[in-house]
């Protein structure tokens, strides 16, 4: 169980990145949040899936190759973020239009309450491989990391069995 007095500033941090992003996510609502993340996707495909072909329509302007390589690929992501966003931007009008706001927003506090655990699970791991162990004191000492921990420990385990299962499939 938790113990609300004694929380640290790790746990007020991940207090502040939850609410941040339910908040955010209640704005939104859940119809412009999960095309917005559909967009980060097909932005990050699409980037890589065409680097090479758009590198090479910019072979005639771009000379150094490095250099055409970063600027095709940004063409290209922030090209599909912008398209997402348009779409994203019409279907949060629809649901508007046909008076789905409210369950679109409930719908969307969870979506952010997911996505900010999401955030909070990545940063611990990075900081986890970056720092030196003796470096994390204050992590540990955290009320709400041992409940992140359980969480960490459940999502490792649901994906290693993903991973065991498509091997199986792909053998």
């Amino acid at each position: 169980m938790v113990d609300w007095t004694h929380l640290n500033g790790v746990d007020w941090i991940i207090i502040v990145v939850l609410s941040l992003s339910i908040l955010l996510s209640l704005w939104r609502g859940f119809v412009r949040e999960a095309l917005s993340l559909a967009g980060w996707v097909a932005a990050f495909v699409i980037a890589n899936l065409f680097v090479d072909e758009m590198a090479s329509l910019l072979a005639e302007w771009i000379v150094n190759i490095a250099g055409r390589y970063v600027a095709s690929y940004a063409i290209l992501f922030v090209g599909t973020l912008v398209v997402a966003g348009v779409l994203a931007k019409l279907a949060g009008l629809l649901v508007k239009v046909t008076g789905l706001t409210v369950l679109d927003r409930v719908l969307g506090t969870v979506f952010g309450f997911a996505r900010g655990v999401i955030l909070v699970l990545v940063a611990v791991f990075v900081l986890r491989q970056l720092a030196p162990p003796g470096d994390l004191q204050w992590l540990h000492q955290s009320q709400l990391m041992p409940h992140l921990d359980m969480l960490a420990y459940w999502v490792q385990t649901l994906f290693s069995q993903f991973n065991a299962g498509a091997q199986a499939i792909s053998a």
